[in-house]
């Protein structure tokens, strides 16, 4: 399917100039039609006004040309959305819109009546924001309804999410805001990378980022607003990753190649790696001339708790146990060899003025609250990402398999 975006001029100018009352004197015109269902200029027109209004750009000839060819897309996808779900019996309540309405003027602080009279006063139908919450709120229910007891978590991905952490710990962390901007075709790719530098010209010209989010990301953080919090290098695709590492805080990049779409991504700060590496171990000290009993001893010992009773089997031994020890704060010697053991395994016995020493590492992590996620916290990202992607899957194929229409009014 693709689109043909063929809205005359007199359409644009209309939505930039009209007032309320000369707009209810233009005929409405067919703007789309998506399975025989109808989309009107008076719908694009509503739309791009939200759009105006959420955005705060300024409605100038070209940002209302620009909004005109998103308008039209959002509309189309939207009513694939309802006609899906709609053959599923999906019907969205009243009160799950007022929520929704009340969570957005939350994050405007603002009240949900300062929302609907905002509209007014742009002289946008409240229906206009409540159908694209409606589409949004149906689709949501249909995708996690229709794959969501179908997606595993398994323990070994569990484990190697939790070991990826552990491994980026150390690297910088960047506070990213993103917008996904979906490409369901190669051959789109041009008009989706143009559509993209269209949006961050609307940002350089004053609209927020956030709004900017929720109207066009189809990243699961669009509701945020595009918010993904504090993430670390390796979180992102590796495209977008490779581009953070060079960007400066308070920057916004074009858009970013990734498989099915790109990204544009804003660094609204950085801050360095700090999650320190801490330690529990023994150091284990024995007279040099029994060097090779305390081998033998060691070879013997399969816990911290074993190595304790050295001093019963070699005369003049003992053992300092250290805890929660930053592995960063030791002397290089120290650190190297407590890099190099896994929990359990000891180090071989070397000279020193106080004797044969070996140390036995007990066990080693990052300290409580240094951004580690749970289980649970995994098995929910990967469930969202998992989602997500069979969401943009789902829209590309019922965009393939429709028919639509843009028309000329």
């Amino acid at each position: 399917m693709k689109l043909r975006h063929t809205l005359s001029l007199a359409l644009v100018i209309t939505v930039t100039f009209a007032s309320g009352a000369s707009t209810a004197q233009v005929t409405e015109g067919v703007a789309a039609v998506v399975n025989d269902k109808v989309i009107s200029t008076f719908d694009v027109r509503q739309r791009m006004r939200l759009m105006v209004l959420s955005t705060q750009v300024d409605p100038t000839e070209e940002s209302m040309r620009r909004f005109q060819t998103q308008a039209i897309r959002a509309l189309v996808d939207e009513s694939l959305k309802v006609q899906e779900a709609s053959k599923f019996e999906i019907v969205v309540s009243e009160a799950e819109i007022d929520q929704q309405i009340t969570r957005l003027a939350r994050q405007n602080d603002i009240t949900a009546d300062s929302v609907k009279q905002d509209l007014i006063k742009a002289n946008i139908s409240p229906h206009t924001l409540e159908d694209q919450m409606r589409a949004d709120i149906a689709w949501q229910i249909l995708v996690s309804g229709r794959y969501g007891s179908r997606i595993r978590v398994s323990n070994n991905q569990i484990a190697l999410e939790q070991q990826r952490f552990k491994d980026n710990l150390s690297k910088p962390q960047y506070l990213v805001s993103e917008i996904l901007l979906e490409s369901p075709s190669i051959e789109q790719d041009p008009a989706i990378y143009a559509g993209g530098m269209s949006l961050i010209q609307q940002m350089k010209d004053g609209a927020p980022f956030v709004a900017v989010a929720q109207q066009f990301s189809a990243a699961p953080s669009a509701q945020q607003g595009g918010d993904m919090g504090w993430i670390r290098e390796g979180d992102m695709p590796r495209e977008v990753n490779a581009i953070l590492k060079v960007m400066q805080v308070g920057t916004i990049s074009n858009p970013i190649k990734v498989s099915g779409g790109f990204y544009i991504v804003a660094v609204r700060d950085r801050k360095d790696g700090s999650a320190p590496m801490m330690a529990n171990f023994r150091q284990i000290v024995a007279p040099v001339a029994d060097m090779d009993k305390m081998t033998d001893f060691l070879n013997d010992v399969t816990n911290c708790e074993g190595a304790d009773n050295i001093t019963d089997v070699i005369e003049g031994s003992f053992v300092n146990p250290f805890a929660d020890v930053s592995i960063g704060d030791l002397a290089p010697a120290f650190r190297e060899i407590l890099e190099s053991l896994q929990p359990n395994q000891w180090s071989k016995p070397v000279e020193s003025p106080n004797g044969a020493v070996s140390i036995l590492l007990c066990s080693k992590g990052y300290a409580e609250g240094s951004g580690v996620p749970t289980e649970d916290e995994i098995v929910n990202r990967i469930t969202d990402q998992k989602l997500s992607m069979l969401s943009r899957r789902y829209l590309r194929d019922l965009r393939r398999d429709s028919t639509i229409e843009i028309r000329t009014p």
